[in-house]
């Protein structure tokens, strides 16, 4: 291993809601000292104001709280950026070069590092560059380990969003999620990684006591991939939907991305691909972004018995304006409702918080129509996941 020297770059990364935990797993396996990373804070209204400052006007609110995001860590000394980007056709693949130019106006020497999955070895070059003086093989080992991270950091998000709705003790969900990342993050080796992972589910239910006679509402999220991970640009859209008696869960994650078994099994197919599939009756071409993918996982959704949909979306979002075209078409085919939700810079949490609790009370409603007078499932982990 090479000794670290004092003129070495200070690493960020722009706040991504979970994910973040990603990034704190790429240093950890990569083993770069923790004197040379700069932890990005949460973000607040004054990270999206200082974004909004300096972004073009027409940039959607993810530019802008990144930015934000990237400045703050700046003006702690970070003098490299990690983000994910590259090609695409949404706005987030020009993220890196516009934010370069701006932090270089003003006044930041920053070298800018895009973590793009549609070139491994690019990406496998950048991980080797910042690792802790790692070969190529080195390298690969430690992805590896992040990759099954991932996956069990996407599980545990999903378990957080299903037992806060349910759970009888108030912030017991929370308290037994952090000693599983804690845990989580104390595991070096694949196949540790991987026995734990098997467990967490086990951990989650013999420690978080629910109400058995619960009768919740499942909501599933979609929309774009930044506002639906990011707690400051959501409003915290799950708890607050958890601490109406919603479980849900989102219907995008780097982990559906990353689905490496997926694809190089020609018998399992790519959650995109399957969701893309679901949507080709109403519309047939890639629309960019997650916008085909909305309307998939509406259409999926429906067919498991889910009773509704939160839409939420940035100001400007092009792809997820294209979905919203169609999704009122499909909502009345399947009799699935969905809330269309749009945030920016300006939205407010008291007209937020109300329509999430009409449009609760509405699907309660219409779910007591549909049932007739028949009895609800018990509530179980098993039939809420859907993976």
């Amino acid at each position: 291993m090479k000794e670290w020297k004092e003129e070495m770059h200070k690493l960020t990364y722009p706040h991504f809601g979970p994910l973040t935990r990603l990034f704190k797993a790429i240093y950890q396996e990569l083993e770069v000292p923790e004197e040379r990373i700069v932890t990005p804070s949460v973000p607040n209204k004054r990270t999206l104001e200082l974004g909004s400052e300096h972004s073009p006007e027409w940039m959607c609110t993810p530019f802008k709280l990144s930015l934000g995001s990237l400045i703050e860590s700046l003006e702690r000394g970070a003098t490299q950026v990690f983000q994910i980007g590259g090609i695409g056709t949404c706005r987030a693949s020009c993220y890196g070069p516009l934010q370069r130019i701006i932090v270089e106006d003003l006044g930041y020497e920053v070298k800018f590092s895009n973590i793009d999955y549609h070139l491994p070895f690019d990406m496998l070059k950048d991980f080797k560059s910042i690792s802790n003086g790692f070969n190529y093989l080195q390298t690969l080992a430690a992805i590896r380990k992040i990759w099954v991270k991932n996956y069990s950091l996407d599980l545990t998000e999903n378990l957080i969003n299903f037992y806060r709705g349910v759970e009888t003790e108030k912030g017991q969900t929370e308290k037994v999620a952090n000693e599983v990342y804690d845990k989580l993050f104390s595991l070096r080796r694949v196949r540790e990684i991987k026995r734990f992972h098997k467990q967490i589910p086990g951990i989650f239910k013999d420690q978080i006591p629910i109400d058995e006679d619960a009768d919740p509402l499942k909501i599933g999220i979609i929309g774009e991939i930044y506002v639906v991970l990011e707690p400051m640009l959501h409003l915290h859209l799950y708890r607050r939907l958890n601490e109406l008696g919603v479980i849900c869960r989102n219907t995008v994650s780097l982990k559906k991305f990353t689905d490496l078994p997926a694809k190089f099994n020609p018998f399992v197919k790519e959650y995109y691909k399957v969701y893309r599939e679901k949507a080709r009756p109403y519309i047939q071409q890639y629309c960019g972004g997650d916008g085909q993918e909305s309307i998939g996982a509406t259409i999926l959704l429906r067919e498991l018995g889910w009773d509704g949909m939160v839409h939420i979306w940035p100001f400007s979002c092009m792809p997820e304006l294209s979905a919203q075209a169609v999704i009122p078409v499909l909502s009345h085919d399947y009799g699935m409702p969905v809330l269309p939700m749009i945030v920016d810079e300006q939205t407010g949490e008291t007209g937020y918080q109300t329509r999430l609790e009409a449009f609760v009370d509405m699907l309660k409603i219409k779910r007591e129509k549909e049932r007739a007078g028949k009895l609800p499932e018990k509530i179980s982990w098993e039939t809420f996941n859907y993976d």
